[in-house]
């Protein structure tokens, strides 16, 4: 293809031309004509440049790119490494190549833009760093091509599909070292939930007198030399037990959906770690379930789903509910520790997390605050237009936590700007009772 560089070089030819024609006519312009043709010499030469400097049709380029993984987490940066080389019979005045990025990524180092001369074998690389900002499935490529001629004034455009790869970028999650969940129905597996049985547990529950049966190691010397007699200390016994969790991904939980994604991976790994038996419902316009398993792999597959869920909108709350019933009925059992993911912004979203919850006795809804989440965003925080609809954002989720509440169920409400294994940890110190936090 030729640029505009060449068309206004063949007007002002003709118009030259026609100048030196015109002139000839007139009496007495011999010497003006003469020089006017004699000016034709350089712009004749410059077209005929433009045409014979003009770059191949079809670029002969060996592209191979390297990359040194293709998976990897929200946060981590990636080296890419993209070869070039020049195996055709002509050499490249000036090369422009543009290796395309998805926008869930950016630049961290170098650039995936670059103007380069190539002869003929030779060869050029072009090295970049990406931050991986967002979890997802994504491609880096194609790579486009452009080669000028050194008049720039012709160039030919290729785009290299076959330099197209993958790249998954996974949710990250934090470590939780202790959690604030009680279970009214233990199993008789050790793990991480209190009992009210006591025994050679971790935690000291109380003092009672000492039994025959009791080891030396847990005779209160304390007690005992104030009262005069043994004493023993009791500990609490730490069961296990099955452990449901329920994902809120309808529309109106776009805001908070990446930190109840990593909010359910955090709570996952704490409890497969005590080898308790997880399992999970992503509620969206459809309903995915995974069932109870204490395997490491769990976390694997809950990983894998989580990869590419986004809210999406509900057409159909009433299927909706129907779906939801009979997924908890036929694989999860009634008195497993069910844990409701959700904002708990949307009525009709609500209505059927309810119902799920007062079925379900042994349940707690953890809320990520959509208030907070939305304030965050806000850059210009004091605009009385968006000071406005967050007071209104505010009066709106008081009101269906009020609600949540007037039943009896439990609410913890999250603030999303705290790190989740820090909200754990402060309610692990907290009294729990029914009612929202």
């Amino acid at each position: 293809m030729y640029t505009k560089k060449v068309t206004w070089t063949i007007n002002i030819f003709f118009i030259v031309l026609l100048m030196g024609v015109g002139l000839r006519l007139l009496p007495d312009e011999v010497i003006v004509e003469w020089i006017v043709l004699v000016g034709l010499i350089p712009i004749t030469l410059l077209i005929i440049a433009n045409y014979i400097s003009k770059p191949p049709d079809q670029l002969q380029l060996e592209v191979t790119r390297e990359l040194e993984q293709t998976r990897l987490q929200e946060g981590e940066h990636l080296e890419v490494v993209l070869k070039v080389k020049n195996t055709g019979e002509r050499a490249f005045d000036m090369l422009e190549i543009l290796d395309q990025l998805p926008r869930q990524v950016s630049l961290h180092q170098g650039s995936n833009h670059l103007i380069t001369s190539l002869d003929v074998g030779e060869e050029t690389s072009l090295r970049y760093s990406i931050r991986c900002d967002y979890r997802g499935r994504w491609k880096i490529g194609p790579t486009r091509f452009r080669a000028r001629n050194f008049l720039n004034s012709a160039f030919t455009t290729e785009v290299r599909e076959e330099t197209i790869s993958g790249l998954v970028i996974i949710p990250t999650f934090e470590t939780l070292n202790e959690i604030p969940f009680r279970t009214k129905y233990p199993k008789i597996a050790e793990g991480p939930f209190s009992s009210k049985f006591k025994g050679e547990g971790l935690e000291f529950a109380g003092v009672r007198e000492y039994s025959s049966t009791d080891t030396p190691r847990r005779i209160n010397w304390p007690a005992t030399a104030k009262y005069g007699r043994l004493f023993s200390n009791e500990f609490e016994l730490f069961r296990s037990a099955d452990l449901l969790l329920i994902l809120d991904a309808t529309e109106k939980s776009s805001s908070v959906i990446d930190d109840q994604i990593k909010a359910v991976l955090s709570i996952t790994e704490y409890f497969l770690k005590y080898k308790c038996r997880v399992g999970l419902i992503i509620m969206r316009d459809t309903v995915d379930k995974f069932a109870l398993s204490s395997s490491r792999e769990q976390l694997l597959r809950f990983t894998e789903k989580l990869i590419d869920v986004q809210a999406t909108k509900v057409v159909n709350f009433k299927i909706l509910r129907e779906r939801m019933k009979k997924n908890l009925e036929l694989y999860f059992p009634l008195n497993c520790l069910t844990v409701i993911l959700s904002p708990l912004v949307s009525q009709q979203v609500n209505k059927i997390l309810i119902e799920i919850a007062q079925r379900r006795t042994n349940s707690i809804f953890l809320s990520p605050s959509i208030v907070s989440a939305e304030w965050r965003q806000i850059e210009d925080k004091t605009d009385p237009a968006l000071m406005l609809t967050h007071q209104d954002l505010l009066v709106d989720l008081r009101t269906e936590l009020l609600k949540v509440v007037q039943r009896g169920l439990l609410i913890l409400e999250w603030d999303v700007t705290i790190p989740f294994s820090v909200f754990m940890s402060k309610l692990k110190h907290i009294n729990i009772r029914r009612g929202r936090r």
